[in-house]
């Protein structure tokens, strides 16, 4: 893909940005002043429409820089309305967005859309590789379900 097509839905609203030709995501900017309270989530608009081709997929990503966590990450190709950044506000203190405050950036990534297939459990652990149900999250919940 060589462009991405992209329309201001409000006036106001600035176009995403890359800070470096090769960064992989977009910086988003908030389309009005927004405050989230301390613990809360709120929505940030940004005023873009993003027009996603077909077999790709756009994904919501915090700043490396920013303190805040951002949820709903996913834009399918087909979404026509304007791009809502849901951001939580982890801290202690209240967290504000001005307009044109970079909020998040987009990602554009090829996706494959596999039709699905349910097998049995038998089948499934027949295939179980070495590794099996290891790792991360798994050790995450095992501790958290033995404590």
């Amino acid at each position: 893909m060589e462009r991405i097509r992209i329309a201001r839905l409000r006036a106001d609203a600035h176009l995403p940005t890359r800070k470096h030709a090769e960064d992989a995501g977009m910086d988003l900017y908030a389309a009005e002043r927004v405050e989230i309270p301390p613990h809360q989530f709120g929505i940030i608009p940004t005023g873009i429409g993003v027009q996603i081709p077909a077999g790709f997929v756009g994904l919501l990503k915090p700043k490396g820089r920013s303190n805040h966590l951002l949820g709903a990450g996913v834009v399918d190709a087909g979404y026509q309305g304007e791009i809502l950044v849901k951001v939580a506000n982890p801290t202690d203190e209240p967290l504000v967005f001005e307009a044109g405050d970079a909020v998040g950036q987009l990602l554009i990534l090829p996706i494959l859309t596999p039709q699905i297939e349910e097998i049995s459990t038998a089948e499934f652990l027949k295939n179980t590789t070495d590794r099996g149900a290891s790792g991360g999250i798994v050790e995450q919940k095992r501790r958290q379900s033995s404590g």
